[in-house]
């Protein structure tokens, strides 16, 4: 819900220029957290560990951080090379999520 207000606020601001990556970055957490939440239905094992919901957690809000950043960029005409360590980031959260739960599905 932060996400969208967040792009809509921004928006009313932006001269009417716009960017997908803003206007979308809602879909980020969304599309992440039920991606887990059916991975781990579909595994039928049980709830992850905290580390790994953290792990996870961490990883969509780069990627959601990211966006909105290369949304605001776009709207303001400019770029930058920092923009591009945040899917960096956001895989290696995932990959250290994915072993954590796979640690924790052997373990059980």
């Amino acid at each position: 819900m932060a996400c969208v207000a967040f792009a809509v606020i921004y928006a009313q601001f932006s001269h009417g220029v716009y960017s997908p990556f803003m206007s979308f970055m809602f879909a980020v957490p969304l599309i992440g957290g039920a991606c887990l939440a059916l991975a781990l239905y579909a595994a039928k094992v049980r709830p992850a560990p905290r580390q790994t919901r953290q792990a996870w957690a961490i990883s969509l809000a780069a990627l959601t951080i990211g966006s909105c950043l290369v949304g605001i960029f776009q709207i303001a005409g400019t770029a930058s090379p920092y923009v591009y360590a945040y899917p960096v980031i956001a895989a290696a959260f995932a990959v250290v999520a994915i072993v954590l739960w796979v640690k924790h599905a052997d373990a059980a």
